[in-house]
């Protein structure tokens, strides 16, 4: 058995890519093989088994498919279509509105996946996974089945926390200065305009040393970013710092000489941010919207209105008042604890294994299944007119599947039609054609008077001694000699 997890893009240093690898270090602690793919992996990836989609293996029947959902794709209909057992982990999708200005790509892709979830991907995983409650009740939403998904907070391995911070970081912003932070991609639903209205009003009115630090990557040429600039320009607000993607070592800095963490973002599906912010015990403010509150679980500060003012007291409250200070330091804690690698490890591993016992290795590819499908539709456009269908499904499966001119009886047998199915294979076997309404009703008569066995070798014995017999040579029929003889070259098939 081999596990292999599937995300569209595995990118360095953001949440859903953190969560694939840490998943996969749990999977391999397991002792099972594992290994990822995507489409696109970033340069800065270097973790080992992580391979492009196109180096995909071919699956076995006990194989089980992790698939990470997040945005639209062609991944993600190919994916539901895999014949093997699939878990998919619902990450959540940005409401595509936040989009629509500042980048229609970005919003094509948030209403594609919207409309994947639910259309075409929804009933085709044996089970989910929701990384919060936000998200579960998201896909209820959507029409999912409650009682197939699971809540697993995302597993993140904190131990990485404890490495060395950049020097040079933190020697910069260890000046004296109260440093606000925000980590995240700028993006519109994670609301910069919001931090830095509310930082703008802090500098101005209550702290003018204090400094605003907006981590993550940013796309430079849209209009969302560069409408921030503009903002930034009117309001005449300095010390707003942009650092970009940078190294997890930076990152490290910027958490350890921040004040207060100030998160204003109106869309989260779980907010990994806020458990960074917290260990290194940087007292949080954050919008109560979406996965928010869940993620904080009572510790932090939820705030309900933007107002600047407002805001300001709330930031030089978490700043300065050391009570305060220590109750939220103590709290934030405390939440913590929930979130800890060991014990999101035994969850995920716990859930693995029931999901191993509840879902047995799923049988191969089933090669009719189009055929099915087909008789499916046209049998349902019938019945909308008021007709039927001439033949039976297993009629239409016993073509699907001839690759030969030479019939094996044994396989007829083995396909376990029903009787007028059994009538019409044989037929099309040894005729080329279906039954008329006589020699329908001539053998479904002999049926109900004869035991199965008895039926099929009279059927059997009549197809292929008929004079009029064309179709499929028979190459074994259990009911004569075994296998017939081959005919001499230019004579007639034996009958």
């Amino acid at each position: 058995m081999r596990i292999f997890q599937i995300v569209n893009t595995l990118n360095f240093g953001d949440a859903i890519g953190n969560d694939v690898i840490a998943k996969k270090h749990v999977i391999e602690d397991m002792g099972i093989e594992t290994a990822v793919y995507a489409e696109t992996i970033a340069a800065k990836v270097k973790e080992p088994d992580c391979y492009r989609l196109d180096r995909f293996p071919k699956l076995q029947p006990d194989d089980i498919l992790i698939y990470h959902m997040g945005n639209g794709s062609p991944l993600n209909t190919m994916v539901a279509e895999l014949n093997c057992r699939k878990i998919m982990v619902y990450h959540n999708i940005t409401p595509y509105e936040f989009f629509t200005i500042d980048s229609p790509v970005a919003a094509e892709s948030c209403r594609t996946g919207l409309e994947h979830m639910r259309g075409p991907m929804k009933g085709k995983f044996n089970a989910y996974i929701a990384d919060s409650e936000f998200n579960k009740q998201n896909m209820i939403d959507m029409g999912y089945k409650a009682d197939e998904i699971e809540v697993i907070p995302v597993c993140v391995p904190f131990d990485d926390y404890k490495q060395t911070p950049d020097k040079a970081m933190v020697k910069r912003m260890s000046d004296g200065i109260t440093n606000i932070v925000f980590v995240g991609r700028i993006a519109p639903n994670k609301k910069h305009e919001d931090i830095i209205r509310a930082y703008a009003y802090y500098k101005k009115h209550v702290n003018p040393d204090s400094r605003l630090i907006l981590v993550g990557s940013a796309n430079t040429t849209g209009m969302y970013y560069r409408d921030l600039m503009d903002y930034i320009e009117e309001l005449e607000v300095e010390d707003i710092v942009f650092p970009g993607h940078i190294s997890f070592a930076e990152i490290l800095a910027i958490y350890k000489t921040a004040h207060v963490f100030l998160c204003m973002s109106e869309h989260e599906g779980f907010c990994v941010p806020l458990l960074e912010a917290m260990t290194f015990d940087v007292p949080v403010i954050a919008f109560d919207a979406c996965a928010v509150p869940e993620t904080l679980g009572g510790s932090g500060i939820v705030v309900d209105d933007k107002d600047p003012v407002y805001l300001s007291k709330i930031i030089e409250a978490a700043a300065k008042d050391e009570a305060l200070r220590s109750h939220i330091i103590t709290m934030q804690r405390e939440r913590l604890k929930h979130f800890e690698y060991e014990h999101i490890k035994e969850m995920l591993q716990d859930y693995l294994r029931r999901f191993i016992d509840k879902f047995p290795p799923v049988t191969p590819d089933d090669e009719t299944k189009p055929a099915r499908a087909l008789y499916d539709l046209v049998e349902q456009n019938l019945r909308t007119s008021g007709k039927q269908m001439q033949f039976t499904q297993d009629a239409l499966l016993h073509s699907a599947v001839r690759t030969s001119e030479i019939a094996d009886v044994t396989e007829l047998l083995n396909q376990n039609y029903s009787v007028r199915g059994l009538i019409e294979a044989v037929y099309l076997s040894c005729f080329n054609r279906l039954p008329d309404a006589q020699g329908y009703a001539h053998w479904e008569e002999q049926a109900q008077k004869m035991t199965r066995t008895e039926f099929v070798k009279s059927l059997l014995s009549s197809a292929v001694s008929s004079e009029n017999r064309g179709g499929m040579r028979v190459k074994y029929d259990p009911f004569t000699e075994g296998f017939l003889p081959e005919p001499e070259e230019g004579g007639a098939a034996p009958a």
